[in-house]
């Protein structure tokens, strides 16, 4: 007898793995650190927000590649690097840093370390965010189910986005300073924006990751890269459900879109002069002022423009300026200028003269120590004339991480602010109250916290104004990414924000996140513009627990 070739059939019950899934390691994390690259071209400065909408998606098609717990974190790791390498690059604007007594040499090498450093640092959230996603049991589509696996794709993403972002990432124990938050990219889309109104700039971030996970699910099922996502709920056939899932939230931005249209109109309707005023006596139009000095960082640290002139060029640049409140930056009061004769003084007689209150941002003493600080300067002087800020810059003001600084040489170290001065920190929220209404203060990063100044709307303040000095920075793209942060400020709380920078970019932003007036960085002269004094709260603002 004779027998034939015999014939053989892989018949395993392992599905078989997709093209990425079935690529090295090696391959997926340099892919990861490229896309995460190119979303950070979605961050204000680089006025690319379309790519917001898509580029968290090859993040999530990865995730659904890789080949274990390890290989989902070191892919986060990645991608979040690459994300905040691009987002943060104003960290180069470091350089020069002569005025820490360093050689441009060695300038360029910190400054290049600090921001690697912070980049590693805020990716950690992404790696948490891959890390959660990989473990936890997702089923496609929107609806839940009581059996294994439990949570619905398309809003278990983004909640746990938003848990790492909003809620770890703005935390006092992560010691972040958040300016690069992914919502901020679409700060000027005026009309989708409006949602931040009932749920703050995360619900923006929800909806940005709820697309992207959509878009990720359709990828997944049409290309066979990776694991497809399966028991749905619904049990629609193969891309039938995820098509359908885009619709859905495709249909849910347009609402989003609509109704932020509508409300731009109603706020436009309602702050006119002659419409706030019936409504409210005291919303009336006031005219403000504010003082750009241009200071540079080298002439605060090295003396090279003495305490005289500053105190001179921010006299004449404050004076006769037909405006009923004058804006100053922070820091510009020292206790040298606290001196008679000099700025604060000259401030006093300005304000007594022109009958015109003065916020001015000031380095005060208090009990031994130091605080930084906004003053209000009033003809009335009211009892509540100063705020102190309630969470200070990691390095700049607080120095958590005694390690880093033993590394650094002590000549740097000694010029560091906070080896300078030890400053304290306010645990109260004070509203300086204005013969207009209470005022919002922040100072700084505090502009890039949502519950520090929505916590001030629900004491009572009518309008919010943050005091910063970016000089550090000198003329990089953080200016950009800080103005973008108080557009979502002022929309969130339904308040006019008023942005005072030494350096620019100096701004008036309406209830409804328009730009009404704008300074150009790097020079030095005065922005007018016109506020109201607001008393109506947003949904946002009312949630005390956000």
């Amino acid at each position: 007898m004779q027998s034939g070739p015999l014939m053989l059939e892989d018949t395993s019950l392992a599905p078989r793995q997709g093209m990425l899934e079935a690529s090295g390691f090696g391959a997926k994390l340099p892919l990861a650190f490229l896309f995460g690259c190119i979303l950070g071209l979605s961050s204000a400065g680089f006025d690319q927000s379309w790519i917001a909408w898509i580029g968290v998606a090859p993040l999530l098609v990865i995730l659904r590649c890789v080949n274990g717990l390890k290989e989902a974190a070191f892919v986060g790791l990645a991608y979040g690097l690459g994300y905040h390498l691009v987002a943060t690059s104003w960290f180069l604007g470091l350089f020069p840093l002569r005025w820490l007594g360093v050689e441009d040499w060695l300038g360029v090498q910190l400054s290049v370390l600090f921001w690697i450093f912070e980049s590693l640092h805020q990716a950690l959230l992404i790696a948490g965010f891959s890390v959660l996603v990989y473990c936890l049991p997702l089923r496609s589509g929107f609806l839940p189910h009581y059996q294994r696996p439990f949570v619905p794709y398309m809003w278990g993403v983004p909640l746990i986005w938003i848990y790492c972002h909003w809620v770890v990432g703005t935390s006092e124990l992560f010691l972040s300073v958040p300016v690069d938050q992914l919502a901020y990219s679409q700060s000027q889309h005026t009309g989708f924006i409006q949602i931040a109104r009932i749920g703050g700039s995360a619900l923006v971030d929800y909806i940005l990751i709820l697309f992207n996970a959509a878009l990720a699910e359709l990828i997944l099922d049409l290309v066979h890269l990776g694991r497809r996502l399966d028991g749905r709920i619904d049990k629609l056939r193969q891309r039938v459900g995820p098509l359908l899932d885009l619709s859905i939230v495709s249909i849910i931005l347009v609402v989003c879109n609509l109704w932020g249209g509508s409300e731009v109109q109603r706020i436009a309707q309602e702050t006119r002069p002659e419409v706030a005023l019936a409504e409210d006596p005291q919303s009336q139009a006031v005219p403000i002022a504010v003082v750009q000095g241009n200071i540079s960082i080298e002439e605060d640290r090295l003396k090279t423009t003495s305490a005289k002139a500053i105190s001179d060029r921010y006299a004449e640049l404050s004076n006769n300026l037909g405006t009923s409140i004058l804006v100053l930056p922070e820091g510009v009061v020292n206790p040298v200028q606290l001196a008679p004769g000099y700025l604060v003084s000259r401030l006093k007689e300005i304000s007594q003269r022109e009958r015109k209150e003065i916020l001015v941002g000031s380095v005060e003493s208090i009990k031994n120590s130091h605080v930084n600080a906004a003053r209000l300067i009033s003809p009335a002087n009211p009892p509540n004339n100063l705020y102190v800020k309630r969470r200070l810059v990691p390095i700049g003001e607080l120095a958590p991480l005694k390690a880093i600084e033993d590394t650094l040489p002590s000549d740097i170290v000694k010029r560091l602010p906070s080896q300078q001065m030890s400053f304290l920190v306010s645990k109260t929220t004070e509203l300086p109250q204005s013969l207009w209404g209470p005022m919002g203060v922040s100072i700084c990063s505090e502009i890039v916290y949502p519950r520090l100044l929505a916590r001030e709307v629900r004491k009572g303040a009518t309008i919010l104004i943050n005091l910063s000095n970016l000089a550090w920075f000198h003329n990089s793209a953080l200016n950009k990414q800080v103005l973008a942060a108080a557009v979502f400020r002022a929309v969130e709380n339904g308040r006019y924000l008023v942005l005072s920078t030494n350096t620019g970019i100096s701004a008036v932003i309406d209830p409804a996140g328009i730009v009404t007036a704008v300074s150009y960085p790097g020079k030095r002269g005065v922005l007018l513009g016109t506020v109201q004094f607001l008393y109506k709260k947003t949904p946002f603002s009312k949630m005390w627990w956000l």
